[in-house]
């Protein structure tokens, strides 16, 4: 299992395929070895050489006792990790908190980004905030010892649309999902969750100059639209582009196959 330590935090990382480098950043409690981010990384590295990592706060990366956690931090392990790796340049999907991590690494390291893919998220929180309550509501039943399927039901509720619970194979699957075992914790809930709240770089995303996608979906109950259009009317000449399915549709059968086309060609682009 590759490791990488900084400081006080060793970070887990993986590296797949070969080509053009590619830096995937995943998202709240989601980690390079979900089921989720296994796939994605899975259909990315089909093109690209593909670095990602799990987030403090996530996964199997080891955070110390005295380490921060913040947005700018996870931003730079981003950097460091790409310059130990001999990466000077990568193109860059965010999804979710993964890509609020990509905006404040194309402020921090701009000299890393050749293009950012920016997906189902946000450059500013509110709190409290509906998602907020969500996300709290959901680690609240893990904390109480409530069962695994049931909280995957209570999820499927602000992850997926409404489209996608007609589909009974898919949400049998979904609902008997097996336990992560590398899980966030507590602990690193509420580390991610103090990260992320607040914060607000609207006033500074205007300055980044490389060419982004933002993408966002109709769907979406935990970052609703409105905050991908906010971030693609402040990038100049940032694409907007909306896809049914709700807050995980790139991962899902019905919805991921145009996700991946748009974002292959956006990234052909780019020479």
């Amino acid at each position: 299992m590759p490791k990488f330590k900084r400081d006080d935090v060793t970070l887990h990382y993986e590296i797949n395929g070969t080509g053009e480098p590619l830096i995937y950043i995943s998202g709240f409690s989601d980690h390079s070895n979900s089921v989720f981010s296994a796939g994605i990384r899975e259909t990315l590295s089909e093109k690209y050489q593909v670095l990602t990592l799990d987030n403090r706060g996530s996964g199997q990366t080891i955070v110390g006792e005295n380490a921060s956690v913040t947005l700018n931090d996870m931003a730079d392990d981003v950097a460091a990790l790409a310059q130990e790796q001999g990466i000077t340049q990568a193109h860059i999907l965010g999804i979710s908190m993964g890509g609020t991590i990509a905006q404040h690494l194309a402020l921090r390291h701009p000299e890393l980004v050749k293009s950012l893919v920016l997906a189902v998220t946000l450059a500013r929180s509110e709190s409290p905030s509906r998602a907020q309550f969500m996300l709290q509501t959901a680690n609240q039943m893990r904390s109480a010892g409530i069962s695994h399927e049931i909280i995957r039901r209570y999820t499927a509720v602000f992850l997926l649309n409404e489209a996608v619970f007609k589909i009974e194979p898919f949400m049998a699957a979904w609902v008997s999902m097996p336990e992560d075992p590398f899980a966030q914790t507590e602990t690193g809930y509420q580390q991610q969750n103090s990260a992320m709240h607040p914060f607000d770089i609207t006033e500074q995303i205007g300055t980044i100059s490389v060419p982004t996608l933002v993408v966002s979906s109709p769907d979406d109950m935990l970052v609703p639209p409105r905050f991908q259009e906010e971030i693609a009317g402040l990038i100049p000449n940032a694409e907007l582009k909306h896809y049914p399915g709700g807050h995980v549709f790139m991962g899902l059968p019905r919805f991921r196959d145009a996700f991946f086309k748009d974002v292959f060609a956006f990234w052909e682009r780019q020479v």
